[in-house]
C-alpha cells in the first residue's frame, strides 16, 4: 500500500507515462485522465479563439438592423451554455462512482470526449459558412 501511495505521489502525467494507462494503478490513471482533459481543453481554447474571431468577422450582419444578436453574441452564449452542459452531464455520467476512486477517471474522460467533440463542432462552424 505504501509503495502504491509513493508511486501515485511521484507520478507525472505525460504522453509517455499515460500511453499504457490501463496498466496503471487508479490514482495515476486519474492523473492521466485529467492530463488528457487539459490537452483537449487547451486545443478547444485555441480553436475557440479562431471561431469567435470568425463569428465577429463573418457572422455579424450588423447591416440588417433586425434587433437580433450577432453571430458572435450567439456563439458566446452557446459556448457558455455548452460549458455548463458538459460539466453537469459529466458529473451525472460519473455519478454512479461518486466518492469512489474511479470517479475522477470517468468525469475527466467524459469531459475529454465532449471537449474534443465541441472542438470539432467549432471547426465545422468555420468551414460551413465559407
Amino acid at each position: 500500500m505504501i509503495v502504491a501511495l509513493l508511486f501515485a505521489m511521484q507520478f507525472e502525467a505525460n504522453a509517455e507515462t499515460c500511453a499504457d494507462m490501463g496498466n496503471l494503478p487508479q490514482q495515476p490513471m486519474n492523473a492521466c485522465a485529467h492530463w488528457e482533459y487539459e490537452l483537449a481543453d487547451a486545443e478547444l481554447n485555441d480553436v475557440w479563439e479562431q471561431a469567435i474571431e470568425y463569428a465577429r468577422n463573418y457572422l455579424n450582419h450588423d447591416d440588417m438592423n433586425d434587433g437580433r444578436p450577432s453571430g458572435a453574441q450567439r456563439l458566446l452564449a452557446a459556448q457558455r451554455a455548452w460549458i455548463t452542459l458538459r460539466d453537469e452531464h459529466c458529473a451525472v455520467y460519473s455519478y454512479h462512482m461518486r466518492g469512489g476512486s474511479a470517479e475522477p477517471l470517468l468525469y475527466h474522460g467524459c469531459r475529454t470526449s465532449m471537449t474534443r467533440a465541441r472542438t470539432s463542432e467549432l471547426r465545422d462552424l468555420m468551414v460551413e459558412d465559407q
